[in-house]
C-alpha cells in the first residue's frame, strides 16, 4: 500500500468501527433507560427495530450520496446527524425523542458503512493493496462486537445510561475529525438527483425485512405478518410504479449486472443468513443459565475467530488461490463448520457449542470477507457506491432470512418472557434439537451458496473460451485476481 492508501484504510475503519457502538450496546441500555423514561413493552420493541428500519430505508440514498456528492462529504455529513441523533438519545425526555435519536444514529451509522466501503473500493481497486484493505476492514465488525458489548455492560454498572450514548456522540465527533484529516476531497461532484426513488427501494427493502421479522416471531398465519405483507405489497408497488414512470431515476440495476456478480451477491446474502452468533448466544442463556453479559463474553472466542478468519484466514486464502477460487472454497469450508453443530445433546457442555461457534463464526467472517472483495472489485466506475449498497441489501435480506430460517427451532423452543431460570429439562432438550436443525439447515444453504458459485464460474470459464476461440474477449471471469 502506499501512504495515501494506508492513510485512507485506517480512516475508513476506525469510522466504521465507531459506528457499531450503537447496534452493539443498544440491548444493554434498555433495561435502565426503560425504568428511567418509562417506556412500556410496545415502545421498547420500537427502541429495537427503529435503528435497523432507519438504515435499511436510507441504504440506496447513501450509495448514491457518495458517489454523486463525494465520499469525504458525505462522511462529514453522515458523522453529524450520528453526533446529533446521539445527543437526542442522551438527552431525551420521554421516548418520542428517543425514536427520532436512534433513526438518526441508525441511518448514519449504515450510510457511513455503505459510504466507506465504496471509498474503499476506489481507493485500492485491485492488486494486492485491494487484499490488504478488505481483510483489515472484515477485522472491523467482529472486534467491534468483540469489546464493544462487555464495555457497554460494564459502564452500565458503574454509571447511568445517558453516558452511554454521549459516548457514541463524540464518536461522531472523532469521525468527523478522522475523515477531515485523513480522508482527500474529491474534485468530481454532481448533483444528487432525483431522490424519491432510491428512498422508494429502501422503504421496500425496510417493509421486506420487517416482513421476514415478523414471520420468524408470530409466524406466518397472523394479523401482524398479514398486515406487514400487504406493506410490502404497496411498497413494493410503489416502488415500481415510480421506477417505471420516472425517465431520470437515479436508482439503477445496472451495477448488478452479470450472472457472476448476482451470484456472488446471493453468496453474500447466504452467508450472512447462516453466519450469526445470535441464536448462539440464546442458546447459552437458556440452556446453560447464563446471563446476558455472561453469554457475551462466552463468545468471545468466536468473535476472536472471527478477527483471524477475516484478516489471517481470507488473506492467505486469496494469496494462494485467487480471488475467485478462495471465495467459493471458504464458503464450502463455511458449510462444512457447521456439521458439528448436529452432536449437540441437552447434555453437551457449554464449551462445545462455544467451540462449534468458534469454527462456524471464523469460517463466516473468512467467506464474507473474501465475497465482499470480489462484489466490490466489480464496481463500475463512479459506481462503487451504488454497488455498496445492493451488497448491504443483500446482507439484510439475509440476516432476515436467518430470523426464520434459523431461529424457529430456538426461539420456539422456550417461553422467553419467563426468563433463562424457568427452563424446564423437556425445553432443553428441545433447545438442543433446534441447534441439531440448525447445523443441518446452515450447512445445506451454505452448500448451496458454494453451489451456485460454482457453477456460474464454470459457465463463465466456458464462455470465456469460446469466446477467445471466436476472437472475442469476456471479462466475466471469476478468478481474474
Amino acid at each position: 500500500m502506499t501512504p495515501t492508501q494506508r492513510r485512507v484504510t485506517l480512516a475508513i475503519c476506525i469510522s466504521v468501527g465507531l459506528t457499531f457502538l450503537v447496534s452493539a450496546g443498544l440491548n444493554f441500555l434498555i433495561e435502565p433507560m426503560s425504568e428511567d423514561l418509562g417506556l412500556g413493552s410496545v415502545a421498547v420493541e420500537a427502541v429495537l427495530a427503529i435503528p435497523s428500519v432507519a438504515s435499511l430505508v436510507v441504504i440506496f440514498i447513501a450509495g448514491q450520496t457518495g458517489d454523486r456528492w463525494g465520499h469525504r462529504r458525505t462522511l462529514l455529513l453522515f458523522s453529524a446527524l450520528f453526533t446529533i441523533g446521539s445527543v437526542l438519545i442522551a438527552a431525551a425526555p420521554g421516548s418520542i425523542v428517543v425514536f427520532i435519536g436512534l433513526a438518526l444514529c441508525g441511518a448514519a451509522a449504515t450510510a457511513i458503512q455503505i459510504v466507506a466501503l465504496g471509498l474503499l473500493q476506489l481507493t485500492m481497486p485491485q492488486g494486492p493493496a485491494h487484499t490488504s484493505a478488505f481483510t483489515t476492514y472484515g477485522m472491523v465488525y467482529p472486534l467491534a462486537f468483540l469489546t464493544f458489548p462487555v464495555l457497554t455492560a460494564g459502564l452500565l454498572e458503574v454509571t447511568a445510561w445517558r453516558l452511554v450514548p454521549m459516548i457514541w456522540a463524540a464518536a461522531g465527533v472523532v469521525i468527523a475529525v478522522v475523515v477531515a484529516r485523513m480522508v482527500g476531497d474529491s474534485a468530481q461532484r454532481h448533483a444528487l438527483g432525483e431522490w424519491l426513488t432510491p428512498l422508494l427501494a429502501g422503504v421496500a427493502l425496510a417493509t421486506g425485512v420487517l416482513f421476514l421479522d415478523s414471520v420468524g416471531g408470530n409466524g406466518l398465519l397472523t394479523w401482524s405478518t398479514m398486515i406487514g405483507f400487504a406493506i410490502l405489497i404497496v411498497a413494493l408497488l410503489a416502488f415500481a410504479i415510480r421506477f417505471r414512470t420516472t425517465i431520470t431515476s437515479s436508482f439503477s440495476f445496472d451495477p448488478i449486472r452479470g450472472a457472476m456478480l448476482r451470484a456472488l451477491l446471493l453468496g453474500v446474502a447466504l452467508v450472512a443468513l447462516v453466519g450469526t452468533l445470535t441464536y448462539v448466544i440464546l442458546a447459552l442463556e437458556y440452556m446453560y443459565g447464563m446471563s446476558p453479559l455472561q453469554a457475551s463474553i462466552a463468545v468471545i472466542p468466536a468473535q476472536a475467530g472471527a478477527v483471524l478468519g477475516a484478516k489471517v484466514l481470507a488473506g492467505r486464502a486469496i494469496y494462494h488461490w485467487g480471488i475467485g477460487r478462495a471465495g467459493r472454497r471458504m464458503t464450502l469450508a463455511l458449510s462444512l463448520s457447521f456439521l458439528p453443530l448436529v452432536a449437540m445433546q441437552s447434555s453437551t457442555p457449554a464449551w462445545y457449542l462455544i467451540a462449534c461457534a468458534t469454527l462456524f463464526n471464523t469460517f463466516a467472517l473468512a467467506a464474507v470477507t473474501v465475497l465482499n472483495a470480489q462484489v466490490m472489485s466489480r464496481a463500475p466506475l463512479g459506481g462503487t457506491g451504488a454497488l455498496s449498497s445492493f451488497r448491504g441489501a443483500a446482507s439484510s435480506i439475509g440476516y432476515g432470512l436467518g430470523v426464520i430460517v434459523l431461529g424457529t427451532g430456538v426461539i420456539t423452543a422456550v417461553d422467553m418472557s419467563e426468563g433463562s431460570a424457568n427452563v424446564s429439562t423437556e425445553q432443553v432438550a428441545q433447545l438442543a434439537a433446534g441447534l441439531r436443525l440448525d447445523g443441518i439447515l446452515a450447512f445445506a444453504i451454505a452448500f448451496v451458496a458454494w453451489m451456485a458459485l460454482e457453477l456460474v464460474e464454470r459457465h463463465s470459464t466456458r464462455k470465456h473460451s469460446r469466446d477467445l476461440a471466436g476472437g472475442r474477449s469476456s471479462t466475466d471471469v471469476a478468478d481474474v485476481p
